[in-house]
């Protein structure tokens, strides 16, 4: 009985461990202000809290990263599009970062408690620097950060028109048209899959926003 009894609180332990191993890690997507190429951010994190902040950059690019926080067991970790190896680890490498990026996409800056700290379920204030520049510069809508306070719309196959959505994708629903040569505000792109969607602000004597693919915008 001894031994069936240990053997079940062994199985309990190890759900209750496996639970908080699979704690959802929740994603926030990093804006920068149009002309902008750096931002702040903060929040708290608690036990085994993991938060992932997703910034769209190219190749060649420059980002540095600045992290503080009251609890010396947070941390943040780099990782880039698609991969869940990360190119800087806080706990090993400090709570800064400065390089140049290796690939297009998304990348993730994971902020989070070491496990001694999350098994208390200890709580982390923080705020993170960021910034991100360098590259070349393109003629056309492929960047995430910053940009022209205006697009203008080119590139639409004659005849046609470009489709404004009211969320990026094509499965959203179609919500207005532009035209080649129409001139739209900037309010930021952001990745949905492999391409980027810009959100602009279109209309003149009734404004409208929505989405388009950043592909058919240019400055």
């Amino acid at each position: 009985m001894r031994i069936f009894s240990i053997v079940m609180l062994a199985v309990l332990l190890a759900l209750g461990m496996g639970k908080a191993g699979a704690q959802e890690i929740r994603e926030e997507r990093v804006r920068f202000e149009a002309g902008s190429s750096g931002t702040m951010l903060g929040g708290t994190i608690r036990g085994y809290e993991i938060v992932d902040y997703l910034l769209g950059a190219r190749a060649g690019q420059d980002m540095a990263i600045e992290f503080e926080t009251t609890n010396l067991s947070a941390y943040f970790n780099l990782l880039p599009a698609g991969s869940e190896t990360a190119i800087h680890v806080g706990s090993s490498s400090g709570n800064s970062f400065a390089g140049m990026l290796p690939q297009d996409g998304d990348y993730r800056i994971r902020v989070y408690l070491m496990p001694n700290a999350a098994r208390r379920d200890e709580e982390a204030d923080y705020a993170l620097s960021i910034g991100i520049g360098g590259g070349a510069d393109p003629d056309y809508a492929d960047g995430l950060s910053g940009g022209p306070d205006f697009w203008r719309v080119a590139n639409v196959p004659a005849n046609d028109t470009l489709n404004v959505r009211s969320a990026p994708g094509t499965g959203n629903p179609v919500i207005g048209e532009l035209a080649n040569g129409d001139r739209v505000r900037n309010l930021g792109c952001a990745m949905h899959g492999q391409s980027r969607w810009c959100r602009i602000e279109a209309g003149l004597e009734q404004k409208f926003t929505g989405w388009v693919n950043g592909r058919y915008l240019r400055e």
